[in-house]
């Protein structure tokens, strides 16, 4: 394959993909194919690799917005109230649809977090950055796939959705 601004040869890599979300910040794909520019090093991903990463951040992201507080829910004639429309007008909202109010579900009822509608309110968009996953040098970034190295530490955690494990630097680790 090409690549599509200089038109030199490009190679194929499967590994890690970092992505950005506006929603948990930078996040690291595990196992995307991506084709890489040997000229310009610019990056290219294939349809099934972006359909891929979409739907990983997609997932998530909807993990973040179901882990916020619950004290902080509320109806939709609740959010309603408080952007001052009526509750028809507030489903109907386009920007609502879309999610730019944060949303759940409690069995069958749809709530949406308050923080989220106040700052709809305030600035049009009630989106907000949720958690933003970084290590402690910007440039090093938490792979998936690192268990077997020495110099990695695992940190378990479960919540009630699922088990989750944490890899973390150790400088400790490296001097032994």
């Amino acid at each position: 394959m090409n690549c599509s601004l200089c038109n030199a040869e490009t190679t194929r890599k499967t590994g890690d993909h970092l992505c950005e979300s506006n929603i948990i910040g930078d996040v690291l794909v595990p196992l995307v194919e991506v084709e890489t520019c040997s000229s310009c090093g610019a990056l290219q991903l294939s349809t099934e690799s972006e359909r891929k990463v979409a739907d990983y951040l997609k997932m998530l992201e909807k993990n973040a917005i179901i882990s916020l507080p619950a004290d902080n829910l509320i109806s939709a004639g609740q959010a309603a109230g408080i952007l001052g429309i009526s509750k028809q007008a507030f489903s109907k909202n386009p920007k609502i649809k879309k999610g730019f109010v944060y949303f759940t579900y409690v069995g069958t009822k749809k709530v949406y977090f308050r923080s989220s509608v106040e700052l709809f309110k305030r600035s049009g968009d009630g989106r907000f950055p949720i958690i933003q996953w970084r290590s402690s040098v910007p440039s090093d970034r938490i792979s998936h796939h690192a268990a077997n190295d020495d110099f990695w530490q695992q940190v378990s955690c479960q919540t009630d959705k699922a088990d989750c494990a944490v890899f973390t630097w150790s400088k400790s680790l490296q001097e032994k």
